[in-house]
């Protein structure tokens, strides 16, 4: 089954790209569709990483100002996971340490892709490759809190295990991104300790 394109216009392009894009596809019963006029909000691919330190059982996060939930009406404050955009970079894992640095002042000493998903694929192209870093929290950081010349203002902490879990129970993230890692680490949590 194939989609055929038949027209792509750029409507806007700033830090993110809205293409609207006319196009026909196969359907289940064998027809095919007419032309469906359908827009995408074009990000790119992002690396994002869960930081876990499976000896103390405490994970980095960070929290910094976001504009989509303040334009809700909510305080625009998150608690999240390190992530960003590649950009024109290739190279995921490059990428997501450089993230890690930035926000954090961290290194990791294993970095380990979980999965590579959409955040919304009916209306945006941008893809997230999630990764596990595992650190050592006890560890000073170096330096962290994002970049000057981005505007960044971000704020790295350790936080226990436990005080994440009841956190995600009271539905304290608000990010998918995060949402989606603390399940894996919830279920991979324990492997994890054991390999040390």
């Amino acid at each position: 089954m194939k989609a055929e394109l038949l027209e792509s216009t750029e409507l806007y392009k700033g830090f993110f790209r809205l293409v609207r894009l006319v196009l026909r596809y196969p359907r289940f019963d064998g027809r095919i569709t007419p032309a469906v006029t359908l827009e995408v909000l074009e990000r790119g691919d992002a690396a994002a990483v869960l930081l876990y330190d499976p000896q103390a059982d405490a994970l980095g996060l960070i929290r910094q100002f976001r504009p989509g939930p303040f334009l809700r009406g909510e305080s625009g404050w998150c608690t999240e996971i390190v992530a960003g955009s590649c950009g024109a970079q290739s190279d995921h894992r490059a990428v997501a340490m450089r993230e890690t640095m930035e926000e954090t002042g961290w290194t990791p000493y294993d970095l380990r892709l979980i999965h590579s998903f959409y955040l919304s694929p009916s209306g945006s192209g941008e893809r997230i490759h999630l990764y596990l870093g595992l650190f050592d929290s006890t560890s000073p950081s170096e330096a962290g809190g994002g970049l000057e010349q981005e505007n960044e203002d971000i704020q790295p902490m350790v936080v226990s295990f436990a005080t994440v879990l009841a956190w995600f129970e009271a539905h304290t993230f608000n990010s998918a991104i995060a949402i989606l890692a603390m399940q894996w680490l919830m279920a991979n949590r324990e492997r994890l300790r054991q390999e040390g």
